[in-house]
């Protein structure tokens, strides 16, 4: 195979997609395909956000405080749990996204939805409360699911939808995966508090069973009946496809940086919970939630506006907000600490000024919209059809392995540095602002230079 640098035009719309010739989200809205494959992912996304508290809540009780004889903290503790998640991604994810093109899209959701709606049920068993070990394995099996499941519904949607409501079907996907990331954490709690542990799991896999059976509505792909290269083979073509492609590199490359960003601040919201807002560990989903709401709030704003901007400007702006605010919040612990020396009264974040630190992380999760919708649409509008999977399998494979080194890091930063979640949010912070910025401006002279260029050849 050869690789080629094209454009590509996606398929124009689907049959009941957009016969009346409307566009944008009252396009998708009307779309039933569509609105399945949404559906479906609310209800995923979710459960996959409560599974993550539901090992939160049995990994930092009393009795799992060490592992190997040693004492481990509670971020430290959730830093290893989101390994287990991850090291599935990195291994399986291209090789999942082969697969995802070769066979039926709609199969591989469903048996992956019912896959992991069976394995969280796996929680409520005794052995799974009385050994982290055996608890880390169990969220290591209930990855192996997602890893298929991620690429196949990504690659569905440009499928689904025609290519001028991409960027209005990717706001929404993002809106509910961003409050779901912040609101499926929250839930945790509740789900917790009012099932008790033992039964939690019950009630979080049927989430993951009413998925299945919303993406039994969707139409199927069509894979075509040939003989097929090695896996190894049709993996070097999608990542030689990606390299040889210098916009759908830094395209993944912007999400990946991203993406590690988002999961190192839900990681340090364990921590942040203890250590700033007096909460206890797996009740982090609430600061979560915060960021979660703002990146739903962006989502939909740039949905609208988004496509009156450029792409590449309005996500190296997304940096500069995100770590402004990122170290706005870091330095919340070091007042709360120094409030004597500040002339302040001595406080703790509870009751109304819990407000400060939610409305800090609305507008994180608002930065962080701004860099993930246009980007995400647009690379998807780049890349053919037969290469989706392949692309992002690969791309869920970069995000996983590039967030893993920064995550750990974050948890043990977090546990013993002096300052601890607050130094570690301004160690992320401040470099995210200082790079966002330098890249914007490098943006803009291109720009400039371009539109520069094109007034002189049309007056020529």
């Amino acid at each position: 195979m050869s690789v080629e640098n094209r454009k590509v035009d996606l398929p124009d719309s689907k049959e009941d997609a957009n016969s009346s010739g409307v566009s944008g989200y009252a396009s998708v809205l009307r779309n039933p395909q569509f609105m399945c494959l949404w559906v479906a992912q609310i209800f995923s996304q979710f459960a996959d956000r409560a599974v993550f508290v539901l090992f939160v809540a049995v990994l930092t009780t009393l009795q799992h405080s060490t592992i190997a004889g040693k004492f481990v903290g509670a971020a430290q503790m959730t830093s290893l749990l989101y390994v287990a998640f991850t090291i599935p991604a990195i291994i399986l994810s291209p090789i999942a996204g082969v697969y995802v093109d070769r066979f039926s899209n709609k199969l591989v959701l469903v048996l992956s939805s019912l896959f992991r709606a069976a394995t969280v049920c796996l929680i409520a068993t005794p052995l799974v409360k009385q050994a982290p070990s055996i608890a880390l394995s169990l969220a290591f099996t209930i990855s192996i699911g997602s890893q298929f499941f991620a690429p196949a519904e990504t690659a569905s949607i440009p499928r689904l939808v025609k290519k001028d409501d991409l960027l209005a079907a990717n706001s929404l996907f993002f809106t509910t995966m961003m409050i779901a990331l912040g609101f499926g954490f929250a839930i945790g709690d509740p789900i917790i508090e009012s099932t008790g542990l033992n039964k939690a799991p019950y009630a979080v896999a049927i989430g993951f069973f009413i998925s299945a059976l919303f993406l039994i509505g969707i139409k199927d792909t069509k894979p075509q009946k040939k003989d097929h290269e090695p896996w190894w083979e049709e993996l070097r073509f999608g990542i030689a496809y990606i390299v040889s492609s210098r916009y759908v590199f830094r395209a993944i490359v912007k999400i990946t940086i991203l993406f590690s960003t988002i999961i190192t601040l839900n990681i340090i919201a364990v921590a942040l919970a203890e250590q700033v807002l007096d909460l206890q560990p797996h009740q982090f989903g609430y600061i979560v939630a915060g960021a979660g709401l703002g990146m739903g709030i962006g989502n939909f704003f740039v949905g609208i506006f988004g496509a009156k901007m450029h792409a590449t400007v309005l996500a190296y702006r997304g940096f500069c907000c995100l770590g402004f605010f990122m170290s706005v919040l870091g330095s919340l612990g070091f007042i709360k600490d120094h409030a004597l020396q500040l002339g302040l009264p001595t406080f703790t974040y509870q009751g109304l000024l819990i407000l400060i630190p939610l409305t800090i992380s609305v507008l994180i999760g608002a930065s962080c919209a701004m860099v993930a919708v246009p980007t995400y649409s647009a690379l998807q509008g780049a890349v053919p059809e037969q290469l989706r999977g392949k692309v992002f399998g690969a791309q869920n494979t970069a995000m996983s392995a590039a967030s893993t080194i920064p995550v750990v890091l974050a948890g043990v930063a977090a546990d013993n540095l002096p300052g601890g979640v607050s130094t570690t949010l301004f160690l992320i912070g401040i470099p995210t602002l200082a790079l966002g910025f330098y890249y914007l401006q490098e943006e803009l002279k291109l720009l400039k230079s371009e539109e520069s260029g094109e007034y002189l050849e049309k007056k020529n």
